[in-house]
Order: structure tokens, then sequence, then C-alpha cells
């Protein structure tokens, strides 16, 4: 399935399980994990504690997490699964690299569903199941979706006479620069933030401007009105000082730190990301941080329109990994519904559809109301095909030559067009 929508990710949709544990398998005193810092954080600190001390006490097993930045995941992840034997036990992939050609590298779970069911599997939204299927066969566990939402540092906001972050995409740039300031303690703010090696935050800003990337359909519109206009705003914003000069260079990891110390006023990220901007121990601005919709045009935000891009993480085992059974017993643990409640409560975004009606969730997560929205509106930033990767790099290398004053936004969005669609064309 290559978009997420309402029907898609909130009806509940059977399809039973069952898992067999592979025979005898050596069981090793500790499981190397690759994912981002995220998934290892939701999963051991927070308001609900850590979520797998009675899986390693009953198993006596440690966790040994390799957290890395989004294309090093990835490229770390198909490297080890394509050795003869690898050390990596769990692997978190992202469903824009859930294409055909990289099935074959991971485990199909099936047989495991079958055997040692996950707890009302079913409870999955059956459109991020779909995504990791091929053949009849399931080959990953929905653990993390990424729906996007506007963050802001009310602090800023107050600081600088405003009551409330931009609410339609013609208001993102006037309140970008009138929250680019330089505070009385010398911290140098800018007003907006993207994540400048990816094509999120910007396909975000084309839907509000009317257009797209790829449509649900696999047609690339990128030379467009709504991309070519996205592309202008995004220009204007870092040509005109609003983003940090450095922005092309930083990681995710890099945005988030510049959004705690306040160096950042408004960016586009996941709704989880709020715990992290709040925790006292890392943020100056605890509790100053505030959640809203992701702007939209003004006829959208009259009709109640709610834009959203929404990525996905599942649990994968590699075919070559050598403890299969106890990766498969981790999953299990990881899915079950308490642990996806204790996980969202220490800032997960829950796969499960029934998460959203727990009252304990509603009660902890500020927040969740308005995800639950959002995940019903949201889609996919970019459908996944086999060379997704490709055109991720060739969007975020001709939008940052708009940025960088290289290209015109026209002229980048015709050359993200041409290219991309020949990638489509070979499939």
């Amino acid at each position: 399935m290559n978009s997420l929508n309402r029907r898609g990710l909130l009806a509940l949709s059977a399809t039973a399980a069952a898992p067999g544990f592979a025979a005898a398998q050596t069981r090793p005193n500790a499981l190397t994990i690759i994912s981002h810092r995220v998934h290892q954080q939701v999963l051991s600190e927070g308001r609900a504690g850590d979520v797998l001390s009675a899986w390693r006490e009953r198993n006596a097993a440690s966790l040994e997490w390799v957290t890395l930045d989004l294309n090093a995941i990835h490229d770390r992840v198909f490297r080890e699964a394509r050795l003869s034997s690898s050390g990596v036990t769990l692997a978190y992939v992202l469903n824009t690299r859930a294409v055909p050609s990289n099935f074959a590298l991971f485990e199909p779970l099936d047989p495991y569903l079958s055997r040692d069911p996950i707890e009302n599997f079913a409870d999955f939204s059956p459109a991020m199941v779909a995504a990791y299927s091929q053949g009849g066969q399931r080959y990953g566990v929905p653990v993390r979706h990424s729906v996007n939402c506007l963050h802001y540092n009310e602090a800023h906001l107050h600081e600088r006479g405003m009551d409330g972050p931009p609410q339609v995409v013609d208001e993102l740039v006037d309140y970008a620069r009138r929250l680019t300031f330089m505070r009385a303690d010398g911290t140098q703010v800018h007003g907006w933030g993207i994540q400048a090696d990816n094509y999120s935050d910007v396909v975000a800003i084309a839907r509000a401007c009317g257009g797209d990337l790829i449509t649900e359909d696999m047609r690339c519109v990128a030379d467009e009105e709504g991309m070519v206009r996205a592309l202008g705003i995004i220009r204007q914003l870092y040509q005109d000082g609003l983003m940090p000069r450095n922005i092309t260079a930083m990681k995710q990891n890099d945005m988030i730190t510049a959004v705690q110390n306040g160096q950042i006023a408004m960016q586009n990220l996941p709704f989880g990301r709020t715990v992290l901007f709040n925790d006292p121990r890392s943020s100056r601005f605890p509790g100053r941080f505030k959640t809203a919709y992701c702007v939209t045009s003004r006829e959208g935000r009259e009709r109640g329109e709610v834009i959203a891009t929404a990525e996905f993480w599942c649990m994968m085992i590699p075919v070559n990994a050598r403890a299969k059974d106890m990766a498969w017993s981790l999953i299990k643990e990881v899915s079950t519904q308490e642990n996806t409640i204790r996980a969202a409560m220490n800032g997960n975004q829950p796969t499960r559809v029934s998460a959203y009606a727990d009252p304990r969730l509603l009660a902890a997560v500020p927040y969740a109301e308005k995800e639950g929205r959002s995940l019903q509106h949201a889609r996919v930033p970019m459908p996944a095909f086999n060379r997704s990767a490709e055109a991720k790099d060739v969007f975020v290398e001709e939008m940052q030559a708009a940025m960088l004053g290289l290209r015109t936004p026209q002229a980048a969005g015709t050359n993200i067009a041409r290219r991309i669609r020949t990638l489509l064309a070979r499939g």
C-alpha cells in the first residue's frame, strides 16, 4: 500500500497471526538492534519507565542498541543482511525502504505469527502491515509511526508578542521573520527549520500549496505549481536568514538539539518529539514547547483540512540473523497492547489503532487527540518503490540547489520531475 489515508490507517482489519520458532538456536546473552536513537529512548525512559526490563530479566539477556541517523541505519542494515551471517538480531526499517527488492533480506514472519501470535494483531494499522507484505507473506511488525505536526517554542512566541504559530501557508514566512532574532542571553534564534537532508518537510508545504511530489497513482508532479511554490518558500526562508546557515549539513539529531536549545523557534517534526523538547534534563525550555497542526491553505483551513505527512517503522528480522527465536520474542514483547501504551507514554507514536482510545494515553499525553486526528488524514510523503532511495537523493540535491540560489524554484522542480519520472519508469 503506497499511502496512508483515513480508511487505511484507522479501519480495523483481521488477519490472524501465528509464529513458529526455528529449531535449536543459540541463545545469546545480548541481542544487537539497529535503529534510531528515539526507538531506544521510548522503550527505556520516560513516564512509563523501562518497558523491556521484565523481558531482559526473563531471558537473562541484555540489548545492545546501535543507533544511527536515517540513511546510516539502512546502509548498515542492508549491508549486514547481505552477509552470510550477521550479529544483528533485529532491525528497524522505515517504510520508504520496504520495497520489493529488499524483502528477500528479511525473515518471513507468518510462521512465527502462526505458532506464537502477537496479541490482537488485527489491532495494528492494516495499511502499515500491508506495506511490509509481499506474495502473501508479512515481513515486518509496525512499531512506530511518525505523523508530523508543527512544534513551536511558546516562550519565543510570547517574547515576540505572538499568541500562536502560523495556521496557513501564506503566513509562514512572515511568522518565521518575526521569530528570527537575538535573545537577550545572546542566543541567535531562527524562525523556521527543516530537515534539509530529507523531503517530508517540503512535501508538507507543497501539499498546503495544492501540490505534491509523487501522487498516490505514482505520478511525479514536482514541476507543477504547488511544489514550485513550496521550493520558492524554502528558498526565501534560507536566503533571508530565517533558517540556520548550516542547515544543509544538519542531521535530525542536530535539529532536535537546536530546537531544545532555543535556536529554532518552529519546525515540523513527529508529535512524539515534544517529549524530548520538554525534557528538563536536556531542554533549555522544559514545558514551553507546544504542538499545532501543520500549516494548510486558507481554503483548507475553512473546510477543516489537516495536512499531515506520516512515515512508519517496522521491526524486521534479518534472514541471516543467528537468534531469530529471541528476536521474535522481543518483537512480541514490544508489541503487546500494554507495552504499546507504555512506549506511547514515553513518547512513541503507537501503531495500534486502539491506543488512541486508551484513557491513560489521553490523560498523560496532551497531544494524543490531535495526533489521532492528524493520523486520520496522514499520507506518506513519497510512496515506496524500488528506486525511492534514489528519488530521495534527487529531491534533496535539487531542493538544496534551490535553497542555495543555484537554481530557480521552477528549474529545480523541473529537474526533480524529469529525473524521478525516469526512476519511476525503471521500476
